[in-house]
């Protein structure tokens, strides 16, 4: 095993462990999911009475996800000047592994994401909809809603970020990581308090994200920065 991931990589194995373990815990040995959700769900109202927010809705949901694809996009850039120079190899195999690695973890999210049966809170006749709750490795029911909510697809806008651990070393690791999970964990309660999602999806994602990175570490092994 740590030949495969490299000491360095230990953390990511960590990430992924506890998260999944925890998703696991919150939807399936407690009501975690629920009772959390049940917080910003208003009976009077019908519905979660911030899910349109301007705050919530427009600046911490949609501004998390245009900043991580702004984010991307400039590393894109920084990546094809790196390219055309044809100087310091390292830095454009680092940027490049970032760039690929990150993308991946997006788009396995969001297939699983297309895969699920589990529907977001807003759709569950426990918040005024019509689908009925089930928990993780339950059978689906016959009304399970719309589906395609498990993992968060926005969470794992934050959580694709954990691509940039394999790069770096010592305390630039630490505090990237310190604030990867930070942003991932805004994201997640950003969509608990709108209704889109119970923690377990949020976790799930982390989970998922750290897999991909972890699997694109053991393939590409980009060199790490140096300590400075």
């Amino acid at each position: 095993m740590s030949r495969w991931l490299g000491a360095r990589d230990a953390d990511l194995l960590v990430v992924a462990l506890v998260c999944a373990v925890l998703a696991v815990w919150s939807n399936r040995w407690s009501g975690t999911d629920l009772s959390l959700s049940a917080h910003f769900y208003d009976a009077a109202a019908g519905g979660f009475t911030l899910r349109r927010d301007w705050l919530w809705s427009v600046l911490l949901h949609d501004g998390v996800k245009w900043l991580s694809v702004a984010a991307w996009l400039a590393l894109f850039a920084a990546g094809f000047v790196l390219r055309l120079r044809a100087r310091e190899p390292g830095r454009f195999v680092r940027v490049a592994f970032v760039l690929c690695a990150s993308l991946a973890a997006v788009v396995a999210v969001n297939l699983l994401r297309m895969q699920s049966a589990h529907s977001c809170p807003w759709y569950l006749a426990d918040f005024g909809g019509q689908a009925q709750f089930f928990r993780l490795f339950d059978s689906v029911p016959t009304n399970s809603g719309p589906g395609k909510c498990l993992p968060s697809g926005h969470a794992a806008s934050a959580f694709m970020w954990l691509a940039v651990l394999p790069v770096l070393r010592g305390a630039a690791r630490r505090r990237a990581l310190f604030a990867v999970l930070t942003l991932g964990g805004l994201a997640g309660v950003v969509q608990v308090v709108r209704g889109a999602h119970f923690p377990s999806h949020i976790l799930l994602a982390a989970a998922a994200c750290a897999i991909v990175v972890l699997g694109a570490a053991s393939v590409m092994r980009p060199p790490a920065r140096r300590r400075r």
